[in-house]
């Protein structure tokens, strides 16, 4: 009779959800004692199937880990290289900058050094030849002045010869006129004397002859002391122009020009100072990527078989209560 699994005979159902080998088994009459040892080892084999299989799954998970690891560490050096790459070449960048900064800089300056160095050139030389025509016309005017005042001098000493000239034919023909005035004195005395007459009249008639003498010689005084008041009156004329064309030689006389002020010399165009970008050191790249902690394929796998082998162990144990 087939039993079932509680030990007791089973009934119709129960043989027709049997297994073949288990009707087999069953009918043999050694079911129990198969079921007591194989039903274990089964238990057992099955564990440790399922185990081994999740232990290989464990150590490919952990592989892909450390490879999945592996690449993430390549790309961190890579980028860290490539950040480096990056920062020497934006350094570059900012000291060629900076280079053309003060290069355009000087540049501009010099070419304003330049412009100002002609302007000054400029400004010189028309200075100087302003101080060389300034001077030329004041040794002009000198020069012209010395004349003029010679001329002056030589006008003023030509009057005063025409004049004392001028008084001198007067004392000249003032003298002969009284040279004549004594003459005719001396002819009419004669005549006079000649008639031999005597008496009253004859004084009387020396009186008029002498009178008229007399009156004569007055003239001519005071002809020459008018000629000399005229020979002073002409000569103080004289004077007072040859002062006025003194004066007026005076006032066209250039007054000296001195010393023109020399122009400002340009002050040199202040330059930018540029400081150049800090050197790169080691702190601006940090510290380079550190590659994560791998997975030990093995200590996984290990792992696993160190949590299933009890699991499976009782499984087994208790496969073999079921069946004893």
């Amino acid at each position: 009779m087939m039993m079932n699994e509680f030990g007791v005979p089973a009934n119709e159902h129960e043989m027709m959800m049997m297994k073949p080998h288990e009707k087999v088994m069953a009918e043999s009459g050694v079911e129990s004692n198969f079921l007591n040892w194989v039903a274990p080892i089964v238990s057992v084999g099955v564990g440790l199937w399922g185990k081994n299989k999740e232990a290989k799954a464990a150590g490919k998970q952990a592989q892909k880990q450390n490879e999945a690891i592996e690449r993430q560490h390549k790309y961190n050096l890579k980028a860290y290289e490539m950040k480096g790459d990056q920062l020497r070449a934006e350094h570059a960048f900012r000291v060629e900058t900076t280079a053309l900064k003060r290069q355009n800089e000087n540049n501009a300056a010099d070419y304003r050094d330049a412009i100002n160095a002609q302007n000054y050139a400029r400004q010189l030389m028309i200075r100087n030849r302003e101080q060389a025509s300034l001077d030329a016309q004041f040794e002009k005017s000198n020069k012209l002045y010395d004349m003029k005042m010679g001329y002056n001098e030589r006008s003023a000493a030509l009057a005063r010869e025409n004049e004392n000239r001028k008084l001198d034919e007067i004392h000249s023909e003032a003298a002969f006129d009284a040279q004549e005035q004594r003459l005719k004195h001396l002819q009419e005395e004669g005549k006079f004397r000649a008639l031999g007459q005597a008496g009253v009249s004859v004084g009387k008639t020396h009186q008029s002859i002498a009178a008229n003498f007399g009156s004569q010689i007055a003239m001519l005084n005071a002809g020459l002391d008018s000629a000399g008041a005229n020979h002073m009156a002409a000569l103080k004329e004289i004077q007072n122009d040859k002062f006025s064309a003194d004066l007026s030689a005076w006032a066209e006389k250039m007054a000296d020009p001195g010393e023109l002020p020399m122009p400002v010399q340009p002050i040199l165009t202040p330059r930018t100072i540029y400081q150049d970008p800090e050197p790169l050191q080691d702190f601006h790249f940090g510290p380079p990527p550190v590659k994560g902690a791998t997975v030990d394929v093995g200590a996984a796998k290990s792992a696993v078989w160190g949590s299933g082998i009890p699991s499976i162990l009782n499984s087994g144990l208790t496969a073999y209560n079921m069946f004893k």
